[in-house]
Order: structure tokens, then sequence, then C-alpha cells
């Protein structure tokens, strides 16, 4: 049959797709934008009766599934990769267990899994409509869809009109898939955080460190989003963008002319992401862009690749700094804030990039002013997201740490610097006493 038939003899509804589902399989949704709809996954936790032992992976979701409510967590068993405000409740109550996975390694990680744990595995994801050769895009989100669909995953996906077709790995077609549903429904786009006077004063700090043609990746949160805002008035010339999420502000940077990416040693003239969160006028920049080229992070995010480029800029947040530059950014304690996520490929490749520069953000405080976010020790229990052999700058409303050329006594001396003025006493005390001085 030719691809169109073949996409209609797939088509069903979301009760008859959730049937593909079997007890013992490895089921996987794809993060932000790719993730399926409530009525795709709410199809499958209806079924929880009937099915047993399913391994049900998520990372940063964005949708409440009824899935990861207590009753549930009999018939699936539950991993997460990323947590955000909205799903980190379930580590506390221990609904779902946290995979550390960096992410230009989530492909390794699952052959390593499948390894240990042989299991059919399925990923229910979101993609545009088919083209006229029968090819569907997987559109604003390829974190790591294609390295599952390309390791023989089953696919069922959501064929959503408000997904636009993107350019990089992102075309599979029909025949690669087990089931399609149809539906329309505007994509996800959250409400960027309002920057405090804090944020801001740390958004100024972190755009004093850049230079023209740089080769920016930015994180997510308030103070990203105005650091765009501050990019725009910055006069700065010719930067580049290679990231993990394309940040909210980048069609209005390439519109003032501020990023081109003309100087880029990989990739030149294209903006290279994985994936993005923002609103719609970012999606729309970045959908059918012959400039933006969507790849899996274990491409985006490759070590190797990114030492290739010049000067990379890393920028993103982080929990906790101990006064020897151990950098916490994924958990307070044993409480999950996000996930171990991409920073350390981005740390770790601009370490190595010809003038990289890796930069770490944070307010100075935490919980109303009333504890330092610059610590003598990391809490107990905090995850270590980067080792201190791999800080470079910390910044703070305060100002700004650059960690990597000083010993740990030097470091311990310059992070009290940009802490809040009122733990700094405490915290020369104690550096005193750690590190013998």
């Amino acid at each position: 049959m030719n691809w169109r038939e073949e996409y209609r003899s797939k088509l069903c509804s979301h009760k008859k797709a959730a049937k593909v589902v079997k007890s013992g399989d490895r089921m996987a949704n794809p993060l932000g934008l790719g993730e399926p709809t409530t009525a795709m996954m709410d199809a499958v936790a209806d079924r929880k009766d009937e099915l047993k032992n399913v391994q049900y992976i998520s990372a940063l979701v964005f949708h409440p599934y009824k899935i990861f409510a207590p009753e549930y967590k009999e018939c699936f068993d539950m991993m997460c990769g990323f947590y955000n405000q909205l799903t980190m409740w379930q580590h506390e109550e221990g609904i779902s267990t946290f995979v550390p996975i960096q992410s230009s390694t989530v492909g390794v990680w699952q052959k390593r899994r499948q390894e240990i744990d042989p299991r059919r595995t399925i990923i229910l994801c979101q993609v545009s409509p088919p083209d006229d050769h029968g090819y569907v895009s997987l559109g604003l989100d390829l974190f790591f869809t294609p390295d599952i669909i390309d390791q023989g995953a089953v696919v069922i996906a959501e064929v959503n009109p408000k997904m636009p077709h993107t350019y990089g790995n992102s075309h599979y077609h029909v025949s690669r898939f087990e089931k399609f549903v149809e539906v329309d429904e505007p994509l996800f786009s959250p409400p960027l955080p309002e920057p405090s006077e804090v944020h801001k004063k740390i958004a100024s700090n972190v755009v004093s460190l850049l230079r023209d043609r740089d080769c920016i990746q930015v994180g997510i949160g308030a103070v990203p989003g105005q650091i765009s805002k501050l990019l725009a008035d910055s006069g700065l010339k010719d930067l580049g963008i290679h990231t993990e999420m394309a940040p909210q502000g980048t069609h209005l940077l390439v519109e003032k002319g501020i990023v081109t990416c003309k100087y880029k040693k990989t990739h030149p003239n294209k903006i290279i992401t994985a994936f993005t969160i923002g609103d719609q006028e970012l999606y729309d920049f970045l959908g059918n862009n012959p400039m933006v080229e969507f790849y899996c992070a274990s491409y985006s995010n490759s070590i190797p690749l990114l030492s290739q480029e010049k000067n990379v800029v890393a920028i993103n947040g982080s929990v906790e700094v101990d006064l020897v530059g151990t950098i916490a950014s994924e958990s307070f304690g044993d409480s999950m804030r996000s996930g171990t996520g991409g920073q350390l490929d981005f740390m770790i490749g601009s370490y190595w990039s010809e003038g990289g520069r890796a930069i770490n953000i944070m307010p100075s405080t935490a919980h109303n002013g009333t504890i330092s976010r610059i610590v003598p020790y990391l809490t107990e229990g905090s995850r270590v997201t980067v080792p201190r052999h791999y800080a470079q700058y910390v910044v703070t409303e305060w100002g700004i740490a650059n960690l990597a050329p000083l010993n740990e006594r030097e470091r311990a001396l310059a992070l009290i610097e940009i802490a809040h003025p009122k733990f700094r006493e405490d915290l020369l005390k104690a550096a005193k006493k750690r590190l013998r001085f």
C-alpha cells in the first residue's frame, strides 16, 4: 500500500492505541512539547487493573497525568529523569525514583538498561502531520526520542497539526509507527517566571562576561529569560547558539542581528538545539526554519562536538556551591528539584572549547534570605552536578567569582565576596576551619 493508505490503516482512538502496551513493557514519554496529551496517557492509566509490572520513564512532564496518583504505583514502576515544579512531589512521596542520566548519555543508558532488564520498549509521543512524502516530524522536542526509536522501540504517535516540521534529525516515515491518534491541541506554553531585582542583577553580571562571536547555551528560568532581554540591547554581534534547549527570546536576537551563527566552527550559520519550551512566537520561529536544526541530546550535548567549537559559553542555574567550588544544581539535600540534565555536558564542553566559559548562576540566598546558597559544605544528601575541578564562573547578584585558575583557599575567598554580606563573616570562619588558614 502507499504511505497514505498505511497511515489511515494505523489511525485509531486513544483507547485502542493504549491497548498496545502490555504487561512487562518499558514505556517512555518524551519531555516537554514531545509528551503525549493527557487523554493518551490517561487511556493507558485506565488499564491499571489489567496491566502488571510496566516500567514508566518520564522527564520534565508538564501534563498532570493521573498515572502519577498513588493508586497507580502498584501497576506502573515509575522512574523520572528530570523533575520540575509539577512533578518533584513524586520523589518526596516515593511515587517515582530518580534516574541519574547525563543528557548526552541517554541513548547509552537505554542500551545498558536493556542489557540488564530486557523488555519491549514503547514510546508515546507527539508528531506533526505527514508531509507529501509520508514523513512526520518530531517537531520541537528531539531530546531522547530518536535514540529510543532507533534502538527499535514500538512507537505510538499523536498527530497534532500544531506541531511544526523542523529541520535536523527530526523526520520518520509513517511505516516506522505502530499506531497514530489524531489530536488538535495547542502546544504547552508556560508563563515565563517574572524576574526579580535579584534575577536582573544576576543576568546583568552574566552579560558582562559575554563577547562578540560567543556561542551560547542557556538553561531555563527567570534569569535566562532576562539574559535574552539584556542581550537584545547589549550591542554584541555575531553570537552563535548551540544549546540543549532553545531559550526564550531566540527569535528576537536573530531578528536584531545579534545571533547570526556565522562564525561557528561546527554547523556554521545554524542554531543547534535538542528541544525548546517557550511561547508561541518562539515556536513559530523555530518551526520550518532552515536556520534551526534539532537533534537528540546525545548529539547536541556531545562533549567532543562542543570542544571543537570556539567560545562556547554555558549558562546554567544552581542550588548550592560549597567553598571549594563543588556545585549542586539538581537537589537540596535529598530533595530533588530537577535532574542531572545537560549541565555537566556543557560545563566540560566549554572547558575544552577554545575561549570557552561556563557560568553557574544563583541568587545568593534562599528561603526569603534566611540561608546562604554559598555554604561551607553542601547540604547532606545533595547530589553533586559539577565537580569542583570543572567549576568556572559562579555568579550571584553580588558579583562574579572566576574559580577556574584558583586554589581552594582562593576559591573560598572569591566565593565569600559574592555571598550575601550578612553571611560573609560566618563563611570566612568556616573557610579558615575547613581549609586551615
